[in-house]
């Protein structure tokens, strides 16, 4: 049997023409945006596990071919460089070409053997070490890690044993320092407030309207779920399928009362038949404020959680965080990038192709590889 369809909570709109009041338009515009930011968190995580799916299944097998033809690219110019037909500014263009692309290359690779044999190709060209080199970026990136988590974030962040190429380890240490720092500032808080309770002060004309507000906004909270657990105790049940629905109706009242949620509960309400519209159109100014409060923060929560899903998919998968990346363009942007590697390893193929063939390619390919080095250079220039 087809489950039985329940219209969304909602005030409807008063006969004989008669406006909503305020509270009632505002319970209206929170009921409304709810819904907007939950089908809008539902479309990021169907949209993130259909990307991360065609990600993992598509990309990544194209990204370790890009990384092998550049290797593979790397392993001939630097046979290539013992060639003594090459004079010395030949060679200097093709160590840089080396260095530049073994730099950022070297510790994707997963083979340790592999890597070292980089390493030892890299400090060949380069003229240095390179594990020297990438301690001293780590310590520069470390002190710079810990300014800005001064400077943003008000903490001695320790970084000494951290892995600086792990964003994960540095999100992870400062949000642990930040639960820490906060963890101390609601102590020092709550000795601040019991210091003012033990000394006798009459709270103000404000204090007292936000302090009976929020009572009673939990009060109202508090009084559906009772109405809801009265009315859906499975202990009283003899029948075992109702027992079952029951059970089953009570852990969702059970879980929106523990998250809060009073859009969830007026909502399952109206399933089990206690309320219908026309009963919430009835509810005082006084009563819809309160709503109006919870529901507020309900929505605050709800977009909090849409940015955190937004940012951790971009950060995971490396994207720009100043792109207004949307669901539905998802898909679009990861075709662009299918796209573009693929090209790259069409083209690294083809230039490997060449190279091996071709006895005259190189010195061809170096003096492109210059005028590209100028080309990056000039740019630089103008830059600064």
């Amino acid at each position: 049997m087809a489950a039985k369809h329940h219209a969304p909570v909602h005030i409807p709109a008063a006969q004989q023409g008669t406006p909503l009041t305020a509270q009632q338009k505002k319970f209206n515009r929170h009921i409304e945006r709810i819904a907007e930011q939950r089908e809008l968190l539902a479309a990021w995580q169907q949209a993130i596990d259909a990307y991360r799916e065609r990600h993992a299944r598509e990309f990544v097998p194209q990204q370790d071919a890009y990384r092998a033809l550049l290797i593979e690219l790397v392993q001939y110019l630097d046979t290539a460089s013992d060639n003594r037909k090459l004079g010395k500014a030949d060679r200097r263009t093709l160590a840089e070409a080396i260095t530049d692309r073994l730099a950022p290359l070297i510790d994707t690779v997963r083979d340790e053997a592999t890597r070292e044999q980089l390493k030892q190709i890299y400090n060949r060209h380069s003229g240095s070490d390179y594990d020297a080199e990438e301690a001293e970026d780590n310590d520069i990136a470390r002190d710079m890690a810990q300014a800005m988590a001064k400077d943003l974030f008000g903490v001695d962040l320790d970084l000494q044993d951290a892995d600086m190429d792990s964003p994960e380890d540095f999100l992870r240490r400062l949000q642990e320092q930040l639960d820490a720092q906060q963890a101390q500032q609601d102590e020092a808080a709550r000795q601040r407030e019991a210091q003012r309770a033990a000394r006798p002060r009459k709270p103000s004309a404000r204090e007292r309207k936000a302090q009976e507000e929020a009572a009673q906004a939990t009060q109202s909270v508090r009084e559906i779920y009772r109405k809801l657990a009265s009315h859906l105790h499975p202990d009283r049940e003899t029948d075992p399928d109702e027992r079952a629905r029951k059970t089953a109706l009570m852990q969702r009242v059970n879980q929106a009362y523990q998250d809060n949620k009073l859009l969830d509960l007026l909502q399952l309400q109206l399933e089990v038949e206690q309320i219908d519209p026309e009963h919430i159109a009835g509810l005082s100014e006084e009563r819809l404020k309160h709503y109006n409060r919870v529901l507020a923060e309900q929505l605050r929560e709800l977009q909090q959680e849409v940015r955190e899903v937004q940012e951790h998919f971009v950060f995971d998968f490396g994207l720009a965080p100043w792109r207004n990346y949307k669901p539905a363009s998802l898909m679009r942007e990861l075709r662009t990038l299918l796209q573009t590697i693929e090209h790259e390893n069409l083209r690294l193929h083809r230039e490997l192709a060449i190279l091996r063939t071709d006895p005259g390619a190189l010195k061809a390919w170096i003096r492109a590889e210059r005028q590209q080095q100028k080309a990056l250079q000039d740019d630089e220039d103008d830059w600064y």
